[in-house]
């Protein structure tokens, strides 16, 4: 089968390589569109923290049943399915809780088994038990299907801010997570959406999502805006969707009394000054979002097929798979939102 193997940091090898034998418990499947995350990137320049190499990497797929092993019951050969890519162990007590996201022995489809980026992807006897495998609504396309993942860690981010109706939030980064936050801060009721980007191509194409202001932040500008377009009382939540050094300090400064703050990207390894005292006095919370569940991939495709979720207008560029670093490029670049491999 055709794959795009990463042999180690910068060197991405494309290769004709043996289909993986699918044995009992396991699934095997035809991948029919697999998007590319801005992890990705950062694993094939960089390296990542769950990263194991050599690895087919790929997390965010979509595809067709090929095979199934014995003993593999509820799905079909041909069915259309979307892979939520964390496998659990189940028994730890964070799976226990329903948080599978923070199991202490998870293994990840495109960091710590090969994912997406090949004809065919193996799905482990301990996924298949999991569900991960969940079917795809009838009028969704592959592409489309294949951007459940990163809505349903969106879904995992605003339920740890506990954004509720009435409530105004700031999203910095309108990037495809700021896009996807915005449908869902709106589906949640929220009564005020700003949405904060440098970049003034992103913002103008945010526009189609439905925000209520856009503020495009040159200089630093988005703090006094902010303030003016609360009355200066801030904002409830305010999630940072991009890694832009400053947002924790100035996103305390944003928030009123017992507002959110909540980190979805990852922030540089640098000292950043934040007041403190601040937290302690307006009781404000500090949290983190990382990943998803299967639940939430679930969740995910439902609110796609319900159209309360605009995926398809997140889709910038389709690709087959030999022009992945061109696809990879346009990603690193900025130059797209969603880029998704669908030709293999």
């Amino acid at each position: 089968m055709k794959a795009v193997v990463l042999k180690d940091a910068g060197n991405l090898v494309f290769s004709e390589i043996k289909p993986p034998g699918c044995e009992a418990g396991e699934v095997l499947i035809k991948v029919d569109a697999c998007s590319i995350c801005s992890t990705d990137v950062k694993a094939v320049y960089q390296g990542q923290r769950d990263l194991k190499m050599p690895r087919i990497l790929g997390h965010e797929v979509a595809g067709t049943i090929a095979e199934k092993g014995r003993n593999v019951r509820g799905l079909k050969l041909g069915q259309r399915v979307q892979i939520a890519p964390g496998v659990c162990c189940g028994i730890c007590p964070y799976c226990l809780k329903g948080m599978e996201n923070m199991c202490d022995n998870i293994r990840i489809i495109g960091f710590h088994l090969d994912g997406g980026f090949a004809e065919y992807l193996l799905v482990p006897t301990e996924g298949v038990k999991a569900g991960i495998l969940n079917p795809i609504p009838q009028d969704l396309s592959f592409a489309e299907a294949s951007l459940a993942e990163p809505i349903a860690c969106c879904i995992n981010a605003l339920s740890l801010g506990k954004l509720t109706k009435g409530e105004t939030i700031a999203i910095f980064g309108a990037g495809p997570i700021g896009c996807l936050l915005v449908q869902l801060s709106r589906a949640r009721g929220a009564s005020k959406i700003i949405l904060i980007e440098k970049d003034k191509k992103r913002l103008r194409f945010a526009r189609r999502f439905g925000a209520d202001c856009h503020v495009h932040d040159s200089d630093g500008e988005a703090v006094s805006t902010i303030e003016e377009l609360t009355n200066g009382k801030g904002v409830d939540v305010l999630i940072a969707a991009c890694p832009a050094k400053e947002i924790p300090a100035c996103g305390i400064n944003l928030l009123r009394k017992r507002g959110r703050i909540l980190f979805f990207s990852g922030i540089p390894d640098e000292e950043v000054s934040v007041n403190y005292s601040l937290i302690h006095y307006k009781e404000l919370q500090v949290i983190g979002a990382y990943g998803c569940t299967t639940r939430q991939n679930k969740e995910a495709l439902s609110l796609m097929a319900r159209f309360e979720v605009n995926a398809k207008e997140l889709i910038t560029h389709c690709f087959g798979l030999e022009k992945i670093e061109k696809a990879l490029a346009i990603v690193k670049n900025r130059e797209g939102i969603k880029v998704v491999i669908n030709k293999f």
